[in-house]
């Protein structure tokens, strides 16, 4: 399942004005170091953002989770909204 993802970067004292998008990501994590947050798009390109950035996503990421730990655990998992 794919999701948009948006950001704003953090320039000196404050951030930028307008949010930036990240169409048809699959997925997304933080390095290990913690100072930058990577996507994963469709066909494979992997994009570094910092950390220190803003970061929106769309509701489909939750379900996308949901969906991965779902498969993982080879039964449904329960959850309220």
């Amino acid at each position: 399942m794919e999701y948009t993802a948006k950001y704003k970067l953090f320039y000196g004292r404050k951030y930028s004005l307008f949010w930036r998008k990240l169409k048809r990501v699959k997925g997304d994590g933080l390095l290990e170091s913690g100072t930058h947050r990577f996507f994963l798009l469709h066909d494979e390109t992997r994009i570094e953002i910092p950390a220190t950035a803003i970061f929106k996503f769309c509701p489909k990421r939750w379900l996308s989770i949901k969906m991965k730990m779902e498969s993982e655990a080879g039964q449904a998992i329960p959850t309220t909204q």
